[in-house]
């Protein structure tokens, strides 16, 4: 038997025509070109909120042009009187303390904290740094709080805790310093 030959085969390049040409593809096309202007005004959009949140002057004005039926107040940057501590500046100082990993950086950043001002939050994961101090002064200072805080609370961090206090003994200079971490190894163990 003998095969007849069917109708011609349609190339590569007539079957892409005839997808190109069809109704679905100019509708998807035409959605894409709109996603494409909606995600550019989407952008201006979110730029000029980020300009807003910033607190730039002119940001009022780009949102009011973006969304012209939403009436937004001026936000004016209040100057902090002199002798009062802003909270921000207090909580990133804070958080250099509790990421500082060498002893400098732990001391530095004692140091500035307590030089702008700010006195320490009774919290045992500051004096469980300030341990690390290079002033034995300071040092005393922290096993003194974390006696205070202990009387109440369980420590959070026992094996960190017992691990500096040891190493305060053995290393400290002052004999006022190794009694003190002495004693209050002894209560945590």
């Amino acid at each position: 038997m003998a095969r007849e030959p069917g109708p011609a085969k349609k190339s590569w390049r007539d079957a892409d025509r005839a997808r190109s040409s069809s109704y679905h593809a100019t509708e998807t096309l035409a959605r894409h070109e709109q996603k494409g202007h909606q995600t550019s005004a989407t952008k201006e959009y979110k730029a000029a909120l980020e300009a807003l949140f910033q607190k730039k002057p002119d940001a009022v004005e780009a949102m009011e042009k973006l969304a012209p039926a939403i009436r937004m107040p001026k936000v004016v940057e209040a100057a902090v009187p002199e002798g009062e501590v802003v909270p921000s500046r207090r909580q990133d100082q804070l958080r250099k303390i509790l990421a500082a990993s060498s002893t400098k950086a732990i001391s530095d950043s004692i140091e500035a904290f307590l030089n702008a001002g700010h006195t320490l939050p009774d919290d045992q994961e500051v004096f469980l740094q300030m341990l690390e101090h290079r002033n034995e002064e300071r040092v005393r200072d922290a096993i003194g709080q974390l006696e205070r805080l202990l009387m109440g609370q369980l420590p959070k961090r026992k094996p960190v805790l017992v691990q500096r206090l040891k190493r305060i003994e053995e290393h400290a200079e002052e004999a006022a310093t190794r009694d003190a971490a002495n004693q209050l190894r002894r209560k945590v163990s």
